[in-house]
């Protein structure tokens, strides 16, 4: 097996370096040739579409998108092969067979895009196609039925009769960007109409009134219902319907309803959410379309954008198109203490256009010549000394409370030096954050609460939280005159990162105009002036908030794999740390990389995520709730799952507030929900074996050539 990792891909001196970065591996290189011998007939792939390939996070599936047909791939064994034969291939049902194509008239239902995310306690496929269809499928059928046609000797491809639709909708135009809100159970579509439609299902309580303990039928059933093919929706597309709406609200969820966004007037490639428990009710989403703008709306509050932002850049070879861009879980993220740290290079400060930028391309380089890192060795190993990993407090505190960074002293009494201090810090709950917590009193302090609408403890009902960006205070000019300011590392909202033709910025606050993070070109080593700079463009994006890893992609070629990090000077940022596919994988100069048709990353198998935990049963004493028995939703053995503490770093995506109260009825069925996946954390088979859970990249080819990686992180390195 060809393998690649850090260590033989850097210098002797380089391996003593903390491995902060994600640690990375070659797993296969399955050429067209190698996987369909010339009797075998290929399946024809799309050129100029968004991504087209997607691997579940539970089932060993990966979907990729063939023309107008899904094909269903199990891959196989360590190097993760697979072969010419796909276990099954869907032939999507369209709500309108007859709606013209906008790209090829000739084949009007050919996928613009798929991914595969979670929906409720369900994972669903989604796609959707240039005649403006666009179709939901519940993966855990598709596993189910290639299962059942294995066992009963069925044929491959096997039949896919069985497996039906939970969603079929049209909305007009060459439908393009897809996103779904796990806890508010919301579906998102972007079409070339200029108008994102977002389709929320109605809510049921997940609680069966004869088991407590047990998710009702419903709930492990598609999120739709058993008759969603034929559901009604009720049509929210003005502001008077939007007023009459918000009357019913929190109880505005006994319907299913289909709401029009209006702002965009050009074609939306990406439409994304605040898809994490801190945003449980579906509150915020974000849009970005080919003219480089993003739009920040408010899903409940208003049918228009909150803001509007241009992400145009001086100086930039060519014009640059907005492809991609998602709201960031904002404690999913390596903190530093050093700028180089968190940002892979000496951040380049400048201004443009009445903000500071932080540029950071020359990470890119930085990467292109590690070799000179070696002269840098005691440098950097100082400042790794203090460099710790561990994942912010709650960012929504009790009481409108949030805290801010104070710059810590290296005189303190902390030893920044032992092991300890390297690795990931457990974090304490939030009130002990506030009141108790010694080392939280060494380097944070209190900042006095804004007035909000309405104040609660546990998950906020953001549909009432106040709408005030961070800093209203001229946070520019203050950085001008004093060369720092403090950036809070719970900020009040989500840093946005978007991508175009060329560039990766992020901003640390989506209402805020102050501050960006921006790397150039991060790619252009690798894509250059190739005959496929026509599909050069950052349009293939994954992010696993876990890790806190993006991994993000050009069809023209190449692979960046960037850490979130955060800093106080900068506030929340992002590193480079790998170009892929690596150097001594390049092919023949006379074979050129073909263009990119998708990418998907997923756990390894033995990794996968565990079904989901919809609510906290009722009969379990709020005193022990970081600890309780409850059955799997989909178990693989009916035994019951005991919540252990992870036993591995950067693991828990909060701290739990004992405060709230799973039966209180102002609370919404999405906070339950967010509330028990918040601090339900199951024992997995790898914990105390492994760091951290190992993932798979797989990268797919328009040649149908296939390379596969895996990574992970060494918190313990």
């Amino acid at each position: 097996m060809s393998s690649l990792s850090e260590d033989t891909c850097s210098t002797d001196t380089e391996r003593e370096f903390p491995r902060y970065r994600p640690q990375v591996q070659i797993l296969n290189v399955e050429t067209e040739e190698e996987r369909f011998p010339s009797d075998v007939s290929r399946p024809t792939v799309s050129t100029w579409r968004c991504n087209l390939a997607a691997l579940s996070q539970r089932r060993n599936l990966l979907f990729t998108a063939q023309l107008d047909s899904i094909y269903v791939w199990v891959p196989s064994g360590p190097r993760q092969l697979l072969g010419s034969q796909p276990e099954m291939i869907i032939h999507p049902v369209m709500k309108e067979p007859n709606s013209p194509g906008y790209i090829d008239r000739s084949r009007p239902h050919t996928i613009n895009h798929i991914i595969v995310d979670d929906l409720g306690v369900d994972e669903v496929l989604l796609l959707a196609t240039d005649s403006g269809n666009v179709t939901g499928y519940n993966v855990e059928a598709i596993f189910s039925a290639i299962n059942r046609s294995a066992e009963y000797g069925g044929s491959r491809p096997f039949d896919t009769h069985e497996v039906k639709p939970f969603f079929t909708e049209h909305v007009q135009l060459s439908a393009w960007g897809l996103a779904t809100h796990k806890f508010a159970r919301l579906i998102a579509v972007s079409a070339n109409t200029g108008v994102i439609t977002v389709f929320a299902f109605a809510l049921v309580d997940v609680v069966s009134e004869n088991d407590g303990n047990s998710p009702s039928s419903s709930e492990t059933s598609n999120v739709g219902g058993s008759d969603v093919l034929e559901s009604t929706w009720v049509s929210i597309d003005s502001a008077l319907s939007m007023e009459e709406l918000k009357k019913d609200m929190p109880h505005h969820r006994t319907r299913n309803l289909r709401l029009s966004y209006k702002g965009h007037f050009d074609n939306i490639p990406c439409v994304s959410f605040a898809n994490f428990e801190l945003d449980p009710n579906g509150l915020w989403m974000v849009s970005t379309d080919i003219l480089n703008r993003v739009f920040v709306w408010r899903v409940w509050d208003n049918l228009t954008p909150v803001n509007t932002s241009s992400y145009d850049c001086p100086g930039s070879g060519q014009e640059q198109r907005g492809w991609f861009v998602f709201p960031l879980h904002p404690r999913r993220v390596q903190q530093h203490q050093f700028k180089f740290d968190a940002c892979g290079c000496e951040p380049d400060l400048k201004r443009m256009n009445g903000r500071m930028v932080f540029e950071v391309s020359d990470s890119a380089d930085f990467l292109e010549s590690r070799s000179a890192a070696a002269s840098k060795k005691v440098a950097l190993e100082e400042r790794a000394t203090i460099t710790r990993l561990f994942l912010p407090e709650d960012v929504f505190l009790p009481d409108g409370l949030h805290i801010e960074s104070r710059p810590p002293s290296l005189g303190s009494e902390r030893d920044h030096t032992t092991p300890e201090a390297s690795e990931t810090a457990s974090p304490a709950s939030a009130s002990d954050s506030i009141v108790t917590s010694t080392e939280l009193s060494q380097d944070y302090e209190v900042v006095p609460p804004r007035q909000s609408i309405r104040v609660r403890r546990g998950i906020a009902n953001l549909i009432e939280e106040e709408n005030e960006q961070w800093g209203n205070d001229p946070a520019v000019d203050d950085y001008v005159s004093h060369g720092f300011i403090r950036h809070p590392c719970n900020p009040r909202f989500f840093p946005i990162l978007h991508f175009s033709g060329d560039n990766i910025t992020l901003d640390p606050y989506p209402l805020d105009h102050g501050f960006r993070s921006l790397c150039r070109d991060p790619l252009e080593s690798m894509v250059g002036d190739t005959i496929f700079s026509s599909c050069d463009r950052l349009n293939l994006v994954k992010y696993l908030p876990e890790l806190g890893i993006v991994i993000a992609a050009s069809q023209a070629g190449g692979v960046a794999i960037i850490t979130l990090t955060w800093q106080e000077e900068i506030g929340h940022t992002f590193r480079l740390d790998w170009l892929l596919p690596f150097a001594n994988q390049d092919r023949d100069d006379g074979c050129p990389t073909p263009p990119i048709m998708g990418i998907s990353a997923s756990p390894m198998p033995g990794f996968e995520i565990p079904p989901d935990v919809p609510c906290i049963p009722r009969d379990v004493n709020p005193k022990d709730r970081l600890r309780f028995n409850h059955r799997l939703l989909n178990p693989d053995k009916d035994e019951p799952c005991v919540a252990d503490p992870p036993e591995y770093g950067f693991s828990s995506p909060s701290d739990p507030d004992p405060s709230p109260d799973s039966e209180d009825p102002n609370l919404t069925i999405p906070e339950t929900h967010a509330y028990a996946s918040d601090i339900y954390q199951p024992h997995e088979t790898w914990h105390g074996y492994h760091p951290s859970r190992h993932y798979r990249l797989i990268l797919l080819f328009c040649d149908l050539t296939v390379m596969s990686y895996e990574f992970w992180h060494d918190w313990r390195g």
